[in-house]
C-alpha cells in the first residue's frame, strides 16, 4: 500500500540515495539520519518525525492523486514499474508535460512549520525542453490547498515565498544544471529598475555550480533543507542547503557564504557558471534568507510539478518523496 503520514508537530523532508551520512550541518541536519533507521525506505512512512510519505505503491493514478489536494494532468500520469536503486517497492510516477498540456504536477497543503527536510529521487528524461520540471515548497499566509506562483510578482514577506529545485541552466554539450528558483521578500528582479507588475520578479537562483548536473535517464537523489528565520524581523538563524546523493552542494546560512548579485542570480564562493564567471565581482554580502516578516507565514505547501510548454514533451519520473522534521538522506 502506498504509505502517507501526517504529524502535526513537525516537519521534514530528506532526499535519498546510496552513500555515506551527510558531511556538514548541524542540529538535526548532521550526522545519522532517517533513513539509516528505515533501510530500502521500508518503514519510513510510518517514523514520528515524518510528516509526508509518498512512494506511489498500492494503487492507480486516481488512487494515488486522491492523497493530494489538487492534482493537473492526470491523464499524462503513469505507474511504472520502477523504482531508485535498493527502494523496497515496485512503482514509480511518471509525469509527462509539454504538447498541449502544459502542467502535470501534485499539491498537498501540510500542517504549518518551521523547518522541513524534503528528500525526492527524480529521473529526468535526456534534453527535453525543461520549464519548471521539479520540487517546488513554500508557505501561504493563511495556507491553501492549491498553488499560487504568482509569477513576475515578488512576494511581500507576510504573504508567500517559494523555494524551488529543478533544471536551470542550458549548458551546451554538457546538458542541463540544476539550481534554485526562488521567490521570496528579498528577492532580486532581472531588471535594473523593477516595477512589480507582473513582469520584473521571476525566480532567483544561488547555486551555479557545472558539477550540479540533470543526469538523464539516471535517478538522482535530492535534499532541500529550509529554516525559516526565527525572528520575523531578521535572517538570523535561517538556513538553506541542499545534498545530491548525500553530499551537501551549498548551504546558505546568515553568516556565509559570501557572494554577490548580478540582477537576479546570486554568486557564491565556489559557483563556477558562465552566467557569474563571466561578470566577476567582489565576494561581500551574505544571501538574505528572510524568508518571512511575520511568523504566522510558515512551510506548508508541497508542490512536485512538471510543467513545459513546449512543443515537445518531457518526461519527469518521481519516488520516494519525504517531508520529515531531520534528516532523512538517501536510500540504505
Amino acid at each position: 500500500m502506498g504509505r502517507v503520514r501526517f504529524l502535526f508537530a513537525c516537519f521534514v523532508v530528506a532526499c535519498g540515495g546510496s552513500g555515506a551520512p551527510p558531511p556538514g550541518g548541524d542540529g538535526p541536519g548532521s550526522g545519522h539520519t532517517l533513513s539509516d533507521d528505515h533501510p530500502g525506505d521500508v518503514g519510513l512512512g510510518g517514523d514520528p518525525a515524518v510528516v509526508w510519505f509518498e512512494d506511489f505503491e498500492g494503487g492507480d493514478v486516481a488512487a494515488i492523486t486522491g492523497r493530494y489536494d489538487q492534482a493537473q494532468g492526470t491523464a499524462r500520469m503513469q505507474v511504472l514499474g520502477d523504482q531508485p536503486p535498493g527502494a523496497g517497492g515496485t512503482s514509480a510516477l511518471s509525469l509527462t508535460a509539454g504538447g498541449g498540456v502544459d502542467a502535470v504536477d501534485l499539491y498537498k497543503q501540510l500542517p504549518d512549520a518551521d523547518e522541513w527536510f524534503v528528500r525526492w529521487y527524480a529521473k529526468y528524461q535526456p534534453q527535453a525542453p525543461w520549464h519548471h520540471s521539479g520540487m517546488w515548497i513554500g508557505g501561504y499566509n493563511p495556507g491553501m490547498p492549491f498553488p499560487s506562483p504568482q509569477a513576475g510578482l515578488a512576494p511581500n514577506g507576510d504573504d508567500r515565498f517559494s523555494l524551488a529545485i529543478e533544471p536551470v541552466w542550458n549548458v551546451g554539450a554538457s546538458g542541463t544544471r540544476f539550481d534554485f528558483y526562488n521567490y521570496w521578500r528579498g528577492m532580486h528582479s532581472w531588471m535594473e529598475t523593477p516595477t512589480n507588475d507582473g513582469t520584473s520578479y521571476f525566480g532567483n537562483s544561488f547555486i551555479h555550480q557545472n558539477a550540479l548536473t540533470v543526469d538523464g535517464d539516471q535517478w538522482t537523489c535530492l535534499e532541500l533543507h529550509v529554516k525559516l528565520n526565527p525572528d520575523p524581523a531578521s535572517a538570523a538563524g535561517a538556513v538553506l542547503e541542499v545534498f545530491e546523493n548525500d553530499a551537501q552542494v551549498v548551504r546558505f546560512d546568515d553568516a556565509a557564504p559570501l557572494g554577490y548579485w548580478i540582477r537576479d542570480k546570486f554568486c557564491p564562493t565556489g559557483a563556477d557558471g558562465s552566467e557569474c564567471t563571466d561578470f566577476p565581482a567582489a565576494f561581500d554580502e551574505v544571501l538574505d534568507l528572510q524568508l518571512r516578516s511575520v511568523d504566522a507565514l510558515k512551510l506548508n505547501a508541497f508542490w512536485p510539478q512538471n510543467y513545459v510548454t513546449d512543443a515537445a514533451q518531457g518526461t519527469l519520473v518521481l519516488d520516494q518523496m519525504v517531508v520529515a522534521t531531520q534528516r532523512v538522506g538517501c536510500i540504505r
